[in-house]
């Protein structure tokens, strides 16, 4: 069976104070230290792990025992200063009459909408995996992007703290909830926050990563053509939609009735 690296990142960029006192929805709030909790979930796992991050936010990960004595590594990266040009022109873009008529009232508090950071890193996902892989940090042929807080609670990872499993290297592997209805234009999937595939885990071989990356970039940019932005989601839909043989889409639970989607490493693990 095949063990996979995993790639990850984490940046503050101010969750802590998106409280519902504030009128946000209850679900956006999320302090530094819940975050660094899920992780440490994650980083039970025997498995490489690379975490791209702020230095001060390292220091902190360096001071959680169970985050200390795992197998992850640490990468000092500012995307903020690295992409400022396209941090801009997200705000920009979010910042526009046009573009904020086009969404969905019930939606407008989620960050996609008005947090030009939130949007910069989640578009750089396949980045972040592309350039540990260039920088020589991976050492396993397949690769996943897995979200920083992806494992809410420690029931998350598998018995065994390893994840191993036979995916097929040929394929981009994503995890959707439905299907793409191809009569429905990109701009209302944006406008309605419509997630058709979960941001938060994908697997491939490490020579796909680099398409994958180009993919994203193309993807953002036809959005920017269209004085749109979005996450991550809606640009690993487009991704899957400019070359849709390069992809496997793997059916998983939708949160947004109510199930728990958060399942990879148990449906898709070959240990206990």
């Amino acid at each position: 069976m095949s063990k996979i690296s995993i790639v990850t990142a984490f940046y503050d960029i101010g969750r802590g104070d998106w409280t519902a006192d504030k009128g946000f929805p209850h679900y956006l709030e999320r302090s530094t230290d819940t975050y660094i909790q899920r992780f440490s979930h994650l980083a039970q796992l025997d498995n490489e792990i690379i975490v791209f991050s702020t230095s001060d936010i390292i220091e902190k990960l360096m001071k959680n025992p169970v985050i200390r004595k795992s197998n992850t590594s640490f990468v000092h990266f500012e995307p903020r200063t690295v992409f400022a040009n396209t941090r801009q022109k997200i705000k920009q873009i979010q910042e526009l009459e046009q573009f904020q008529n086009l969404i969905y009232p019930s939606q407008k508090k989620n960050p996609e909408y008005w947090n030009q950071d939130y949007v910069l890193v989640t578009n750089l996902k396949a980045y972040f995996v592309q350039k540990a892989i260039e920088d020589g940090l991976v050492s396993n042929e397949m690769v996943s992007w897995i979200d920083f807080g992806y494992c809410r609670s420690v029931d998350k990872i598998p018995a065994s703290k390893t994840w191993e499993y036979d995916f097929d290297e040929s394929k981009i592997h994503m995890f959707s909830y439905h299907d793409y209805d191809y009569d429905r234009p990109i701009s209302d999937v944006v406008a309605s926050n419509d997630v058709h595939i979960l941001g938060a885990k994908v697997v491939a071989r490490q020579d796909l990563w680099g398409k994958l990356d180009q993919l994203m970039f193309e993807a953002q940019a036809s959005l920017f053509n269209e004085n749109l932005v979005d996450d991550d989601q809606t640009l690993f839909l487009l991704s899957y939609l400019f070359e849709p043989e390069l992809f496997h889409l793997h059916s998983i639970p939708d949160h947004q009735k109510g199930y728990d989607p958060f399942v990879l490493f148990n449906q898709y693990n070959s240990t206990t």
